[in-house]
Order: C-alpha cells, then structure tokens, then sequence
C-alpha cells in the first residue's frame, strides 16, 4: 500500500535571515531613537556653525566698545543688550562660541594622541611596561589642575614669555591633567581585546605587534574611546570657563564666556543680562555634549544590547 508524500515546509518562504549591519550603523540606529542624544547633536551643529561664522563676520566687532549705551538691555539693534563697556553681547557670544570649539575640540585631540598610545603600550605589553605606565598615571591623577594651570599661564607666559596666553596655554593645561582618563579607558580595552581569538589567530599568522596593534585592537576599542572623548570636550570647556571666571584665563577682550560671566557678575544687580546670556551659553553647550555622550555610551556599550 503505497503512502502518500507529506507536503515539506517551505524553509525558505518561512525564514528569513537577519539583516546584518555594522557597528557604526547599529550605533547611528540606536542614537536616532536617543531624543536627548539628537536634541544635544542639533545644538552642537548650530554651535559649530555659529563658530564657523563668527570665523568670518560678526553683527559687530567682538573688541569694538562704545556702540551704544553701556548696560542697554536687549534691543530691535542688540539683540542680547551692551555689556558694561558698551560692547555687542550677541557679537561676544558668537566670538565666545569659537574659543569654545577651539578649546574644546583642541583639548579632546591631545588628550586622546597622548592617552591612546600609552593605553595601547600598557595594556598590550603588560609586565612592566604596564607597571611604569601605571605608575605614572598615578602620579598625574594626584596633580590638581588648577596648580598646572597656574604653573603655565605664570611662568611659562607671564614670567618667561616663553608662550602667549591664550587658547594653547588653556589647551595645554587641561590635556596635562586629563590624559589619564583615556589612558585608563585604553588600557582596560587593550587587556580585554589581547585574549580574544581574533588577536590569537593574527598572532599565529605572524602579524607583528605594530600591526595588531593598529590593525585588531584599536579598532574594536574605539567605541569607547569615542565616548570618552565626547564627554573631555565639556569638561575642557568648563575648565576653560572657570579660569577666565577667576581671571587666570584668556586676556581681554578675547570673548570667553567665562570671562563675560564674571564681568556681568559684578552688575548682575544692574544688567543681570550681561551675566545671563554667557551663562544660558554655557550651560546649553554642556548639556548637548553631555547628552550626546550619554547617547553615544549607549550605543556603544555591548551592555545596552539586547
């Protein structure tokens, strides 16, 4: 008796499979349901642009005083009022807006070009190579920022004359004290990546150390490194804002906000203006970068998958 053929599944009409993408597009997918991560993007892109402008024109000259009434509130002609010394507030800030990109892309760019290779060494090497790296990281963490602030913008521009004060000198200072951060940050991934297969089989296949390096190690820990760099940029803005504020900061009439802050300060009874759009700035620009970095944490860490 001969029995009939069972109908087979169709595999291929009820299977599909998974789309596969990298790990840059699963981050921007992960970022783009971030509100807050788009919101800070939104508000650094009008700040770069803001900076690139200011680059090149101004409503009025960031130093010219005297274009009207001192302490004039905001007007059809000033839009964020004069300051005390009768200066176009909407203009400073503009100006305020390209020290800020400058310090604060600035700082994340050493910082990073000193902490990635010495995390790299550290923590690839290990022995005593990681000891004496290790040690000096130590040692730096103890170092408080404001004394090497103090110690460059004292000797280095005021006594010897070795270096102008400015933008360098607060770039310097804050990259001297906050290297270690990423040092760290790379030398944790470095330990963790030197294990794992992918390092293990380019090891058997005679790549050298350089090219593991580079080629295996780096790449996978560069989410993380993105992240970290992203929160060293408010962090060097901050630094930047408060020594202009205590006066150890840029020279007049460079436009910190900073420095705008603590010349409103003393007329906040006056022209609270004057102190308040330097400091709704500030805040702002920190809040974005801080919100981007949260997005950008998220997306990166293999913790926040499901």
């Amino acid at each position: 008796m001969a029995t009939a053929a069972l109908p087979q599944p169709d595999i291929a009409a009820n299977y599909e499979m998974p789309t596969q993408v990298s790990l840059l597009q699963d981050a921007w997918n992960r970022i783009r349901r971030n509100r807050l991560a788009l919101v800070g993007a939104v508000i650094i892109v009008i700040l770069l642009l803001t900076a690139l402008v200011a680059t090149f024109w101004t409503p009025y000259p960031v130093w010219l005083q005297a274009v009207g009434p001192t302490y004039q509130g905001p007007s059809a002609k000033h839009l964020l009022g004069l300051d005390q010394a009768g200066r176009d507030i909407l203009s400073r800030i503009m100006g305020g807006a390209s020290i800020t990109v400058q310090v604060g892309v600035g700082s994340a760019i050493i910082v990073s070009l000193i902490g990635i290779p010495l995390g790299l060494i550290a923590g690839f090497y290990r022995g005593w190579v990681d000891t004496v790296i290790s040690f000096f990281i130590n040692i730096w963490y103890g170092i408080p920022d404001l004394l090497v602030a103090l110690i460059l913008v004292f000797v280095l521009s005021d006594a010897l004359h070795l270096i102008q004060r400015g933008v360098f000198i607060i770039v310097l200072a804050f990259s001297l004290t906050r290297w270690m951060d990423v040092a760290r940050l790379v030398r944790g991934q470095a330990l963790a990546l030197r294990e794992r297969e992918f390092v293990e089989a380019a090891r058997m296949s005679g790549a050298r150390d350089f090219g593991i390096i580079v080629r295996h190690i780096f790449p996978n820990a560069l989410g993380p490194i993105i992240v970290q760099s992203t929160f060293a940029i408010p962090a060097a803005v901050l630094f930047e804002a408060f020594l202009s504020f205590l006066g150890l900061g840029l020279p007049s009439p460079t436009p910190s906000w900073g420095a705008m802050a603590n010349d409103g300060y003393h007329g906040l009874d006056l022209a609270p203006h004057i102190a308040l759009a330097p400091t709704i700035a500030l805040s702002v620009t920190l809040m974005a970068f801080n919100w981007l970095g949260d997005g950008l944490r998220d997306a990166f860490d293999p913790r926040m998958r499901h």
